[in-house]
């Protein structure tokens, strides 16, 4: 049972381990998720570890973003350093840094990201077949699910139970650098989320207030009551988010739930604590699955702060009625029914009525409404060691000790645990001509411990009159320090290396049996999620059709729609590719099962996976037909591209993040056909939590009415630009991009640089349109049609990151 705690800076570090974190995670200076926090070089990393692990703690490193083909060799540099310097673990997003770590940095274990949105039991089965001794869970996940999955896995759990939380599933959002070019999962997310958008219908009429504009933004996660719960539900790991967080924030809210962990219990002065430290207020929803309109800060996206009293105005003046005394310097902030937001910060031009009464006339202007602590005058700042208070208790023996004739002196230093080493000076001791040393002189000199982890309990010395050189007793003690410190490293790694790595051999039983020979190559591709659509691809020549996975409708399809969809390919000559879904949680398999036979019954050309755990389950289905890698799978980089063809892929569809040139790259080395998106609208998010029934429906997805399936909805930005929302079966909310992307000028060169199969998402076009792009393309790729001019359209489209690369 593990409280791990974040870190962006040394401060924080050490703030954590003195609020009692059982291990600590961080990120180095690159290949992590938080490229703009302060990080740590590879100097303050190796004694970030060797203090963690004096302490009995763990150093987990994160390098949990997808990496570039031209990064590879620096990535095996930094492994390899991660490992010299005793990191405990990293923890991964792409599978190209588990595979180069398990044969550069092997004893470094592996820990799957939530960026990897593990979902489900399989998932986490799947990753340990890799290897992986943790998995890190979707933070969209049920107590039920994470019952469930942490009951029948042998990989140790990991969740997390505080902090800030993505809209999104991690690991499948795209609209930062969609918008902007900042990746989430290159560690540069510019947070769109936290931007204030309107809610457009059909008609383009906006259907809320102004100010309750915040809709992407979710509340923090708090499952501070919850904790006993999950304990009981088996997870090894209870993580906080914040490695951009303040020190202040770190020591609050670690320490707290460590009174919560020891205690088993928790109290209103620590709901009291939690609530004092930067949030948005607080949310339990994804646990309690219980998804909705409640779950979101709509009025505003940043610190919410403690709830302290109220604000009012009176005869032109604000009076602050409190709950509760504040320091001088305070920042307080007012939430006006309106929706707008005043800060007052409480200095002299305050007048106290009494401790918990304040009048002013603010030149920020007059506010009513609920008040929020939103921070308090900043702390002092620790001074390193002296001032630390996690130290080990040590209890020292100054002894004569003698080998033969000849005598020397010799200290032993036991901890409370009994953990104890003897060390030795070759000073002879001497009786004193005249003043001897005496006990409080000999505890001085032994207690100057200050600059390390230990705290001198008890001395004892030898009965009689000796002089003990204070030259003799420091050296003694550095000695025995150090000695010490050695002892507790290795008794950290070696409990540490004594954990289960599960199969690394390199041979994986899910791997697909058969292998789909593409013919006639390039080809246009489809993906459609109605039978009309269909008959409207192959009508227009389209050589693949790939149907189902996400479809863009609330309602779900009836079961013989998979047999008409593959007896309409055959007929046609067609390859047909059903796929799967990019997210399936964890009480969704077994329905999600039934789907899947039906698929395997239809006989298709192929099955496309977004997730990988889809492997076993047409393994346990019997499905011994090709299998394609899809986008869901975030496939960045060569390494990763022979892992999935090592599995047998007929064919794959890397990241949507990658240029042109690094397509190209990965062409070379490929030896399945590459698949790329070229036209349609592109998913920039799928979420749990769905914006029309939590602001048109009832405000819960539990009890919502459906209106997506009466009318369509939109979200716009400050920029005007407009971005369709989506629904699935499964009720999560996909997010389109504003602008279509459109590839026809730039057929030839995408074919020159290796890709095999040029994929149109036509899943929102009106059929008419849909035949003619389908058309343009084909006639394109045959030479009876000429690419159209390469300057921008009138209309807006997007070149996707064909061009423009993420940070």
């Amino acid at each position: 049972m593990e409280l791990l705690a974040p870190a962006g800076t040394m401060e924080n570090f050490m703030a954590a381990l003195e609020s009692g974190a059982d291990a600590i995670y961080l990120g180095g200076k690159g290949f992590n998720a938080r490229a703009h926090a302060a990080n740590f070089d590879m100097q303050e990393l190796g004694e970030a570890v060797r203090l963690a692990h004096i302490l009995g703690v763990s150093v987990y490193v994160t390098v949990n973003i997808l990496i570039g083909d031209t990064e590879l060799a620096d990535l095996e540099y930094y492994l390899q350093e991660l490992e010299s310097v005793g990191v405990d673990a990293i923890i991964v997003q792409d599978l190209a840094v588990a595979q180069i770590a398990r044969r550069v940095a092997p004893n470094l274990h592996l820990h799957g990201s939530t960026q990897m949105t593990a979902t489900t039991l399989d998932a986490v089965r799947f990753y340990e077949s890799l290897g992986f001794t943790r998995v890190v869970l979707a933070r969209e996940l049920s107590l039920k699910e994470i019952e469930h999955i942490c009951a029948n896995c042998k990989a140790e759990i990991e969740v997390f139970v505080h902090g800030a939380l993505c809209v999104c599933y991690s690991g499948q959002c795209l609209m930062s650098s969609f918008i902007g070019g900042r990746s989430g999962n290159r560690g540069a997310c510019a947070q769109p989320c936290r931007l204030p958008y309107e809610l457009l219908n059909s008609k383009g009429v906006s259907l809320l207030p102004k100010h309750e504009a915040y809709l992407l933004s979710p509340k923090d996660l708090n499952y501070s009551e919850h904790m006993a719960h999950l304990v009981k539900a088996g997870v090894t790991s209870f993580k906080v988010e914040g490695r951009m967080k303040k020190v202040s924030y770190v020591r609050q809210v670690i320490g707290t739930y460590r009174e919560i962990l020891d205690k088993a219990t928790i109290n209103d002065e620590q709901q009291q604590a939690l609530a004092t430290g930067f949030n948005r207020g607080f949310s339990t929803a994804y646990l309690d699955d219980s998804v909705g309109r409640h779950m979101m800060t709509v009025v505003a996206p940043n610190h919410q702060g403690k709830p302290i009293g109220k604000a009012y105005v009176k005869k032109g003046n604000v009076y602050l009625e409190l709950d509760e005394p504040i320091v001088l310097g305070s920042l307080v902030k007012i939430l006006q029914t309106n929706g707008s937001i005043t800060y007052y910060t409480i200095d002299k031009d305050w007048l106290c009525i009494n401790p918990l009464l304040y009048k002013s006339k603010p030149k920020e202007g007059l506010a009513s409404g609920p008040m929020y602590l939103a921070s308090t005058p900043k702390e002092a700042k620790s001074r390193g060691l002296q001032e630390f208070s996690r130290k080990y208790n040590i209890t020292m023996y100054l002894m004569i000790g003698t080998d033969g004739a000849k005598q020397y002196t010799e200290l032993t230093a036991m901890l409370d645990s009994g953990l104890s080493v003897t060390v030795q000076h070759e000073y002879i001791p001497v009786l004193a001509n005249k003043v001897p040393t005496s006990l409080e002189k000999v505890a001085e000199q032994l207690g100057r411990l200050g600059n390390t982890l230990f705290q001198l309990s008890y001395v004892e010395i030898p009965n009689g009159e000796y002089m003990w050189p204070a030259s003799v007793l420091n050296a003694l003690r550095r000695d025995a320090v150090e000695a010490l410190e050695v002892m507790l490293i290795e008794s950290h790694v070696k409990s540490w290396h004594t954990l289960q790595v599960y199969n690394t051999n390199g041979s994986y039983p899910f791997a697909a049996k058969t292998a789909l020979d593409y013919r006639d190559l390039p080809i246009v591709s489809v993906v459609v999620d109605e039978v009309e659509g269909v008959q409207t691809a192959i009508a227009g020549g389209a050589k693949k059709i790939i149907f189902g996975g996400d479809r863009l409708q609330r309602l779900p399809y009836e079961s013989s729609v998979y047999k008409t969809v593959a007896t309409l390919c055959n007929d046609a000559g067609v390859y047909c590719t059903f796929t799967t879904p990019r997210v399936i949680k964890d009480d969704e398999v077994e329905v999600y099962k039934k789907t899947l036979q039906y698929i395997v019954n239809a006989n298709p050309t192929s099955i496309a996976i977004h997730v990988p755990q889809a492997l076993l389950w047409l393994q346990e289905l019997g499905y011994t037909g090709a299998i394609e890698a899809n986008t869901g799978l975030n496939i960045f980089n060569t390494p990763t591209v022979k892992f999935w063809e090592n599995l047998g892929m007929s064919s794959i569809a890397p990241s949507q993040e990658l240029t042109l040139q690094q397509i190209s790259a990965l062409s070379k080395h490929a030896q399945a056909p590459l698949e790329a998106m070229v036209h349609g609208y592109t998913e920039m998010m799928i979420s749990e939590y769905c914006v029309i029934a939590s602001f048109v429906g009832t405000g819960s997805k539990v009890t919502c009415s459906m209106p997506c399936v009466k009318e369509n909805y939109f979200l716009r930005d400050r920029k005007g630009e407009m971005f369709s929302l989506r629904t699935d079966p499964y009720c999560r909310m996909h997010i389109m991009n504003s602008h279509e992307m459109d590839m026809r000028a730039y057929v030839p060169d995408l074919v020159k640089k290796g890709v095999s199969i040029l994929r149109i998402d036509g899943r929102q076009m009106d059929l008419d349109r849909l035949k003619h792009i389908i058309t343009e393309y084909v006639g394109i790729l045959n030479g009876t049609i000429q690419p159209p001019s390469k300057q921008v359209y009138d209309e807006p489209i997007t070149r996707g990151h064909y061009f423009r690369g993420i940070l």
